[in-house]
């Protein structure tokens, strides 16, 4: 596989994985919500309120949104430095798993949303932090 290739279908999955993420605006912004997908947290909302707690969900959500799209970007090598891109991925990956365990009702779904989420994650920090893959020359830098 050529290195540019890697580099798109990485950057792709890191981009798809970052707009996955938005779904948990839909409950948290009452655009949609059922007893069963919402924005309430187990742990936060009995402790701080459901408008904290919402808040910090929008902020979590939010800041995996925004950290996989520039992740990807950088990757990319647009508008974002590249060398920025593990960071970013791999912060991100932390905060969605953190997103996800404490709201793990915001997303309508177990299969493919819960577990491909956090499938992604931990596959995006054993890659990177583990298998110290990919390398700069694998991706073409």
């Amino acid at each position: 596989m050529s290195p540019q290739t890697l580099r798109i279908i990485i950057g792709l999955v890191l981009l798809v994985h970052g707009i996955g993420h938005s779904m948990a605006f839909f409950p948290a912004l009452n655009i949609s919500s059922t007893d069963k997908w919402h924005h309430r947290s187990w742990l936060l909302t009995p402790l701080i309120g459901d408008t904290a707690s919402r808040v910090i969900s929008i902020i979590l959500f939010g800041a995996a949104f925004l950290g996989f799209i520039a992740a990807a970007l950088g990757l990319f090598g647009w508008l974002v430095p590249h060398e920025l891109w593990r960071s970013l991925s791999v912060v991100s990956a932390i905060i969605s798993l953190v997103a996800l365990t404490l709201f793990w009702n915001s997303f309508a779904s177990f299969f493919p949303n819960k577990i491909g989420a956090i499938a992604v994650n931990v596959a995006v920090l054993v890659c990177l932090l583990w298998l110290n893959w990919p390398t700069e020359a694998d991706i073409g830098y």
